[in-house]
């Protein structure tokens, strides 16, 4: 029996085992942390400013923790749709109890906003919207009406290229990087194939990410372009990417 895209991304999250691995996976962990630093640095507040935000597929509550570590008056709704996940955002932000609110809702359906009431100066994702392809546009319009006059949206995340050249020419700038740690780590120059082979060998032991037999086809629309486009078609004013590592960026949108 296979499971469809939407079916395997419902049932790791929900799982205790998946979560508490996904979490404290160090390797990961170390590109996530720069990528959330990065969207944090990028929002345009005073640090002293009492803002409130939203933070979609708060997860574990990392991102949420970071923004309270820059912005010490701000009070946070952390969504989504793992209890798994929010159980442990609840630990990790116990001690900003009183600056944290916690909302189980689902990003894939239509309602997910229902439970969550006013609005924000800021709205943040990170590694969030790649997870919901068919819906990024949707969802984009329903941000729009969440976010207060001269708030913003900042999106984290993973795109995709283009096409097939830049996606081999991303590989390649990858593996080189990855040879040059190797080469530095223990004085063996491997060639590239063989440090792809090792990169597919360990995601596979680690379970990280799709087995390709769930690989979700839309992915291959989340260009940056489409991102802003879709951020624009939102009703937001001001669109750009002030970020951007490869296939790696932050995307922001502001409304007037």
């Amino acid at each position: 029996m296979t499971l469809d895209s939407k079916s395997f991304e419902i049932q790791r999250w929900h799982s205790t085992k998946y979560v508490k691995s996904w979490i404290t996976n160090q390797e990961q962990e170390e590109g996530r942390r720069s990528l959330r630093r990065k969207l944090v640095s990028l929002l345009p507040f005073e640090s002293q400013a009492s803002i409130r935000v939203l933070d979609l597929g708060a997860g574990g509550g990392a991102l949420s923790q970071e923004i309270l570590a820059s912005f010490p008056n701000a009070c946070i709704i952390c969504q989504d749709f793992s209890e798994v996940m929010l159980g442990h955002a609840r630990q990790h932000l116990e001690k900003f109890r009183d600056q944290t609110t916690f909302v189980r809702s689902d990003l894939s359906t239509i309602d997910w906003a229902k439970a969550i009431s006013g609005m924000f100066d800021a709205v943040v994702s990170c590694l969030v919207m790649h997870t919901v392809p068919s819906r990024i546009s949707d969802i984009y319009h329903e941000v729009f009406s969440l976010v207060k006059p001269d708030g913003c949206f900042l999106i984290a995340d993973s795109i995709s290229p283009t096409g097939p050249m830049l996606d081999k020419v991303y590989l390649k700038v990858r593996l080189k990087t990855l040879q040059a740690a190797i080469k530095a780590e223990t004085g063996i120059e491997k060639n590239l194939e063989e440090i792809e082979l090792e990169l597919k060998e360990r995601r596979r032991s680690q379970n990280i990410g799709y087995p390709e037999r769930v690989r979700n086809p839309l992915r291959v629309m989340l260009t940056l372009e489409n991102h802003m486009k879709w951020l624009r078609g939102a009703g937001f004013d001001e669109v750009d990417c002030p970020w951007k590592d490869m296939q790696r960026a932050v995307i922001m949108g502001i409304k007037h």
